[in-house]
């Protein structure tokens, strides 16, 4: 808050905050506007000369489009200029269709990685071709996380080292070759973390993944065929990470998976259209402590017959009618689990299923002994649903919540929540939870 005082003449004048703020030194300073967006704090440079280069010294800095007719090149072109900071540990450049065709996107790249960068996010989304970045950025020796998106050409020689690269996210750019792919991949000896997501004109038809060292994969191939294209086979994901421990895929390109062996697996979701290639993965994920998995019909049928002993938590999302009748031989194979759910979100009309699973099927192990939670997503009322609900509370002897999301768009939704109540009622034990 300011404070007035009164000076020899009778004046009486404020004292801001501003002026206590400028008395600070400058590293604290810097540590300030470091917490601020970017462009707000370069504007402090007209506050005062006290001010005017303090911005200049920032080891972050963030550039990003707005809804200016303008882009954000210009500016971060001139205030790179001048900035002075002898190491920039964060640069992040988010450059739009708003960006000039003779911009030079590539040199303020090139002089983050002069000055010790260790985060690089660099997005292009202008209307020229992809572009290369530096070649100074395929030794960078600081470098500890790097994200490229979109016109961005992957060109990297094998003589490309990335030692300190811990985190690598690669969305919708283009490669060079499967060559540039592979030697980007193999300059990476500590890497942890690897992120894609895929477009269907990105130069690679074998897309491989061997790192010895990766512990999270995330995998997204946007690529989805009609079903009159014809599947070149020579299109595949290959995956060889021994020491993966988290496993994130959605592919529905109809590329076929080589997954090697992952035994140090704990968590995997997978969202794929090929059941054999899925089955090969599961097979590799026995040992999973958490799991979620689109559920056809068949795929159904084969999880039946794997054990999941380390299973805990299971999210499973119906996309075919019959999957009632494999889901307790799937719940007979999950010993520990503890929170189950049933997610119809994906689905615009949730299956019709069986109801007659119910009486045919001894009791599975972890409803006696283990399962804590039930979640069902997109609930609608519909008999299925309510007689799987009903199974769930009155053979789960450890259960503790249940919670239940209606479908946003659902006829007669009080009257569905009423029986559903009614239902709540006969387990007083039990704390329930229902999203409408």
């Amino acid at each position: 808050m300011a404070e007035i005082a009164e000076n020899r003449g009778g004046r009486v004048e404020e004292i801001g905050c501003e002026d206590r703020i400028s008395a600070l030194p400058d590293d604290l300073l810097v540590r300030i506007l470091s917490s601020i967006p970017t462009k707000d704090a370069i504007s402090t440079m007209i506050l005062s000369k006290r001010w005017r280069f303090v911005w200049t010294m920032l080891p972050i800095l963030a550039y990003q489009e707005s809804k200016s007719k303008i882009s954000v090149w210009w500016f971060l072109n001139k205030s790179m200029e001048l900035h002075k900071a002898p190491v920039l540990h964060n640069l992040s450049i988010q450059l739009g269709r708003r960006c000039p065709t003779d911009a030079d996107v590539g040199k303020w790249v090139e002089n983050a990685v002069n000055r010790g960068v260790r985060e690089l996010f660099f997005t292009l989304q202008w209307s020229l071709d992809p572009t290369r970045l530096p070649k100074r950025l395929n030794t960078c020796k600081t470098l500890l996380h790097l994200k490229l998106s979109h016109k961005i050409l992957v060109d990297f020689p094998t003589s490309s080292c990335l030692p300190s690269l811990e985190k690598l996210e690669l969305y919708y750019v283009v490669y060079k070759d499967e060559a540039s792919l592979d030697a980007l991949l193999s300059s990476c000896p500590v890497l942890e973390l690897l992120s894609v997501m895929r477009k269907e004109d990105d130069n690679v038809a074998k897309f491989t993944v061997k790192v010895p060292s990766l512990r999270v994969l995330v995998y997204f191939n946007a690529m989805s065929p009609d079903e009159n294209d014809v599947v070149d086979p020579g299109r595949s994901l290959v995956v060889d990470t021994p020491a993966l421990k988290h496993f994130y895929i959605g592919d529905h390109s109809g590329d076929s998976w080589s997954i090697k062996s992952m035994p140090c697996l704990l968590n995997a979701s997978i969202s794929g259209q090929s059941f054999h290639d899925t089955c090969k993965l599961l097979k590799s994920a026995y040992a999973v402590t958490s799991l979620e998995l689109d559920l056809t019909d068949e795929l159904a049928v084969y999880c039946s017959t794997i054990e999941f002993p380390q299973l805990i938590q299971c999210t499973i999302s119906p996309c075919n009618s019959d999957w009632m009748d494999s889901l307790i031989f799937f719940l007979r194979n999950t010993p520990k689990l503890k929170k189950f759910t049933v997610d119809y979100s994906l689905t615009d009309e949730p299956p019709d299923a069986s109801a007659s699973w119910m009486l045919r099927f001894p009791r599975p192990e972890c409803l006696s002994s283990s399962l804590e939670k039930f979640e069902l997503i997109d609930y609608g009322g519909r008999i299925e649903e309510k007689e799987l609900v009903e199974y769930i509370l009155e053979t789960s002897k450890c259960l503790k919540t249940v919670t239940i999301s209606f479908r946003s768009k659902l006829k007669n939704k009080k009257k569905k929540m009423k029986r559903l109540n009614a239902i709540f009622l006969r387990f007083n034990s039990i704390s329930f939870s229902v999203q409408t």
